[in-house]
């Protein structure tokens, strides 16, 4: 009952805010609804002309997911563009049939638009597309020009059918979505929860039941991010009243950061035993029961919260009579300080948002410190930009697969052209687009000897046109999970088509699919390794240093605030970029990791950034995070002294990563050795000062923690170590 149970929440959160599902089924209905109209035209004027139903459906899909505009005007405005640039392209590629070489010349050079325009903005590079496939269509269903009429009728119901189904019926709601976003989160950490109840109770932890957990806390963290990226576009006050973004985003991130503190903590406990001391086991459950069963968000609360808060005073008081030198409790009592204080942080961000959704507060004007996003960049690139370098690589794959394609299918020799434009498509390195080009070329051959297989067993008709629409709906709703899903689905799709279209399909022309992708794939894998090639080294170097660059900023601005009074600090926001950031690098370092050239210290670099990453949150998760002002004139120097040598050691890591040489990095031991030894514990007459003393070893120890896993990845890069006093 558990695993049905598990897999059945699992489902529901699957999708956060349901995107993927809505983006599906706007594609799909649309699909459907235009081809069904023009159908019902055709018979009626008496038309025999089923071009004209399946360019419908083409413009209908691609209204929908090639419009991605930021604003919803906008949106309508390329909408209407989609069926001007479809038409237009269309009419010459009907007018240039009949001389010969031109149609591929003017294809190459929408191939060329469709890539080089991308830097003017989203909206040339959707029209481009747009364009490119309706040349496509029209090249190679030999579209005349006595055609055109009924064809463009197509078209503009295709359009009328997207923007029906984009602004009328699925109209963009965020407050909806924002809502699907955090309901899928809270599920998802209920998940996380009950592994961690099992966990309490097992007197011996498995290690699939660790890697379990850890595929959950994974998933969790990219829900984290999806909800912060929806916070960003919808107000939380629309849907809970007196609810700010910068509260709900505190409370996503401290709940993220409860539960990857829990595991490695509950895991040494179970280890040192600290289970068998039955108190703390009971009252550690009864604290993630209640969290479990808190509905924060819900304005008819239960006492959940009271009943956590309560738990969470009850295992405060065990703490304070066990002994620390007591050798029972000295080695794992500290873990037992770090979950509380985590725990303490959540319930009070869980609180609040609470009382602020019952009460239903007026809402209050943000004081946050406006930053600028999208700071400009003053180093010009030089030589050729990426967009025109991109264009280049585009044109000499399109002229080679047109030469090979004639050779390989002379009536289908477009096919190899279109394999090779798409597996350039948004991919920026060798390793990337070797890593598109593999997983479309197996999607290809095992959608293509599925679809043979079932549509040799289905008769033409309603039942495979009902397979055919849910191929499209399944191409989409696994689009941004694989590549490799997307194409497998696409090429059943087409081999429905084919089969309806040509009145059968035989094994010669689905091979002829398959060998033209490959074909296509490996001349634009080719063409990306020979011509302006960069890689993917390169690219995780960039993107390294991006991350450094973003991590020197959050450590600034958290030390900034010791010294400064009344100083902002948003670092949540800045913990979620540096979130997306590292999640980047993983992504970079992909093609690396699934290689075998490399990766072994690819893999090393990426656990000290993973373990940075880590300790940047718990930054975040600091226990004085509002009133962290110092006033001791001693402790503005401290500070200043670790921001500056910190600041100074990215700098000189930024500098490693780009391989220069003649670097060096401050250990800062002498430092913290220098702090931690100028407490004085016995003198009562200072003890406010060493309370703030404390305090300020508290707040900075993790600071340390990024400095050591810095000094680390710089020496590996050749970097010197030095002493702060040199």
């Amino acid at each position: 009952m558990f695993i049905f149970s598990y897999w059945f929440s699992r489902l529901v959160a699957a999708d956060p805010g349901r995107k993927r599902l809505k983006t599906a089924s706007k594609a799909t209905i649309s699909v459907i609804t235009a081809v069904v109209i023009m159908l019902i035209v055709l018979k009626a004027a008496g038309s025999s002309q089923i071009t004209a139903a399946i360019l419908a459906g083409v413009i209908g899909l691609m209204g929908i997911l090639v419009v991605n505009d930021e604003t919803t005007n906008a949106k309508k405005v390329t909408t209407g563009l989609v069926a001007l640039s479809s038409a237009v392209s269309l009419g010459i590629g009907s007018f240039l049939s009949r001389y010969g070489q031109a149609e591929n010349i003017f294809l190459v050079l929408l191939v060329f638009l469709s890539f080089y325009l991308q830097k003017f903005g989203i909206r040339y590079f959707s029209l481009s597309m747009v364009a490119f496939m309706s040349f496509y269509f029209a090249s190679i269903l030999h579209v005349t020009f006595s055609q055109l009429p009924w064809l463009l009728a197509g078209i503009v119901v295709g359009a009328c059918c997207a923007f029906i189904y984009n602004f009328v019926i699925f109209k963009d709601r965020p407050a909806n979505v924002l809502r699907s976003s955090m309901k899928s989160f809270h599920i998802q950490v209920n998940l996380v929860l009950d592994l961690i109840i099992e966990l309490i109770q097992k007197k011996q932890i498995e290690p699939a039941q660790i890697k379990q957990y850890n595929r959950n806390i994974k998933k969790l963290a990219e829900y984290a991010r999806v909800a912060s990226e929806e916070l960003g576009n919808t107000d939380p006050h629309d849907i809970w009243p007196g609810v700010t973004a910068e509260q709900m985003r505190l409370y996503v991130f401290d709940t993220v950061m409860l539960l990857q503190t829990y595991s490695p903590a509950i895991r040494k406990l179970s280890e040192l035993k600290a289970f068998n001391h039955f108190d703390i086991q009971q009252l550690l459950l009864k604290l993630v029961e209640s969290i479990r069963e808190a509905e924060v968000l819900n304005e008819n609360p239960t006492h959940s919260l009271t009943d956590a808060a309560q738990h969470l005073q009850e295992l405060r008081q065990k703490l304070s009579e066990l002994e620390p030198q007591d050798k029972r409790y000295k080695d794992w009592l500290y873990l037992i300080r770090r979950i509380e204080t985590i725990s303490n942080h959540v319930i009070d961000e869980a609180y609040e948002l609470q009382q602020q959704a019952i009460v239903k507060q007026e809402k209050q004007p943000q004081k946050e410190a406006e930053e600028k996003e999208g700071e400009e960049d003053n180093d010009e690139e030089k030589g050729l930009k990426p967009s025109t370098k991109k264009s280049i690589q585009a044109v000499i794959t399109a002229v080679a697969t047109l030469i090979f394609g004639s050779f390989l299918s002379p009536s289908h020799q477009y096919w190899a052209l279109l394999a090779g434009y798409l597996v350039l498509l948004g991919t920026e390195t060798i390793g990337s687009t070797f890593v598109k080009a593999v997983q479309r070329s197996v999607g290809t051959l095992l959608g293509a000897a599925v679809g043979f297989v079932v549509a040799s067993f289905v008769s033409p008709g309603i039942l495979e046109i009902t397979l055919l629409f849910i191929c499209v709906f399944m191409a989409f709703y696994f689009f941004p999970i694989t590549y490799s899903f997307m194409s497998f689905w696409i090429t059943m799709m087409l081999a429905f088509m084919y089969d309806m279209l040509l009145g059968g399909i035989s094994e010669s022309l689905l091979l002829a699919r398959v060998l033209d992708t490959v074909v296509g794939v490996g001349i634009g894998l080719a063409v990306s390794a020979l011509v302006f090639p960069k890689r993917t080294r390169d690219k995780i170097t960039d993107t390294s240093v991006e991350y450094v660059a973003a991590l020197k900023e959050f450590v600034h601005t958290y030390l900034h605030r010791f010294t400064k009074q009344y100083a902002l600090a948003n670092l949540a926001d800045k913990g979620m970029e540096l979130e997306k950031k590292l999640k980047q690098l993983h992504v970079d370092s992909d093609p690396i990791i699934k290689g075998f050239v490399g990766r072994s210290r690819l893999q090393q670099f990426l656990t000290v950034f993973t373990a940075i990453n880590y300790y940047a949150k718990h930054l975040v998760a600091s226990s004085t995070r509002n009133e962290a002002f110092y006033k001791e004139a001693e402790f503005h120097g401290v500070v200043k002294e670790v921001e500056e040598k910190v600041a100074s050691n990215f700098t000189q890591l930024e500098k490693a990563l780009r391989g220069e040489r003649g670097t060096y990095v401050y250990t800062l031991e002498d430092v913290r050795q220098k702090i931690e030894q100028s407490l004085d514990y016995f003198d009562t007459s200072v003890q406010s000062r060493n309370l703030q003393h404390l305090q300020l070893l508290h707040n900075i120890y993790y600071v340390w923690k990024i400095n050591q896993s810095v000094v680390h990845l710089a020496k590996e890069l050749g970097a010197e170590e030095i002493s702060s006093e040199d």
